[in-house]
């Protein structure tokens, strides 16, 4: 087990076009730290700079607070699992798990101690004999797993392990793997572009975009006190509505424009003194899908009109999209270039059924107590 730092690491690739950018992330010994942003993002490349192959432009990478730039892939005790499984097909589940042991020299009674815990610990030991061929895609995944696990390594990284399995698949495997880890104990860096899976699995979940790391916190955290528009746009599904807006204030009441209306917010003195800077200034709000309401539009703190664009059935939920007088940020878009890019369509997350048609209009109501405030460079108003 090992601590991994990451000190102010950059990476350019051969174009010159940067891929990670100034890059800072401490992991502690023994934890299970998610990486998770857009495809493109750099996640993987932390990933591979820190296995060894691939080399950082600067900064520096740190193994039980051993710089590791100049050791090589080998030397570095770290195991990576790849979204392919990458299994050699004409072995058996046992010789795939010991090839790497082999390759290491240990004794055969070592490499087969440690092939049977791990096959009884992945419940792989009844399969030890079988081919690739003949096992199912979560299985494959548990004996490219067991390949890497079976090392003993000091840092354990998985590049989208569960990309390849289908929904109900991954759901099964992903709990496995937060079980499993707990009970190695060993460092865990996980790299995904899917949000559920970061907010499901991590204890902690770096949010990266564009090379830069945007937040770093526990997944309730990121979920209700995001840094920026960017990680309030990214986490949740669907992620937040923002919108660009004005403060008003009227005998020391706030109001917030949404289109014609002028909406007055009832908030906190710490929030309300922390906008007092921002009063007939351009801003930016945002509101969850599940801070709209359909059903009760007696018991919220103001109501819309819009205009109803689709609906998704979930079973459990409904998701309504709609347009209104405001239009909203694209979050995902935002700190990539520094422009704003606009979308028309909003989206509500209600529990009971909805009662309406596309194109028909409807009155929705909002629970502004739960708005989110950032300023113009995107950043969060605390």
């Amino acid at each position: 087990m090992a601590a991994v730092s990451y000190k102010n690491i950059g990476k350019s690739f051969d174009n010159g076009a940067p891929a990670v950018t100034d890059f800072n992330l401490d992991i502690k010994d023994g934890e299970l730290m998610v990486l998770v942003g857009p495809s493109g993002c750099g996640k993987s490349t932390l990933l591979r700079i820190l296995a060894g192959l691939e080399t950082a432009s600067q900064g520096e990478i740190l193994i039980a607070g051993e710089v590791v730039n100049d050791k090589t892939a080998q030397q570095r005790n770290v195991a990576m699992v790849f979204q392919n499984y990458a299994l050699y097909p004409h072995m058996t589940v046992r010789r795939n798990i010991e090839f790497p042991l082999k390759m290491m020299r240990l004794a055969k009674a070592e490499i087969k101690r440690r092939v049977d815990a791990t096959a009884k610990l992945l419940e792989l030991d009844m399969m030890l004999e079988r081919k690739p061929k003949q096992l199912s895609g979560g299985q494959r995944q548990r004996v490219a797993m067991g390949r890497a696990m079976v090392r003993e390594p000091a840092v354990f990284l998985m590049d989208e392990p569960l990309s390849n399995l289908d929904a109900k698949l991954r759901v099964q495997i992903r709990a496995e793997i937060s079980a499993l880890q707990r009970r190695m104990n060993t460092t865990t860096l996980y790299v995904t572009h899917d949000q559920v899976e970061a907010m499901t699995l991590g204890g902690r979940v770096a949010v990266i975009n564009q090379g830069c790391l945007q937040q770093v916190a526990d997944p309730q955290a990121l979920y209700e006190q995001p840094a920026n528009i960017f990680v309030a746009g990214f986490i949740g599904n669907p992620g937040m509505n923002v919108f660009k807006t004005e403060l008003h204030s009227e005998h020391d009441q706030l109001t917030i424009r949404w289109g014609q209306q002028q909406l007055s917010l009832s908030l906190d003195v710490k929030r309300k003194e922390a906008l007092q800077r921002y009063i007939c200034k351009p801003i930016f709000a945002g509101l969850r899908p599940e801070a709209i309401s359909c059903e009760d539009t007696q018991n919220v703190d103001a109501t819309i009109t819009v205009k109803v664009e689709s609906i998704e059935a979930l079973g459990h939920e409904y998701l309504l999209y709609f347009k209104s007088d405001v239009v909203a940020v694209d979050t995902d878009r935002f700190l990539s270039d520094g422009e704003i890019t606009m979308r028309s369509i909003m989206v509500a997350r209600l529990a009971g059924r909805v009662d309406a048609k596309a194109g028909e209009k409807i009155e929705l109501g909002l629970m502004l107590k739960q708005l989110y405030f950032f300023d113009e460079g995107g950043m969060a108003v605390l």
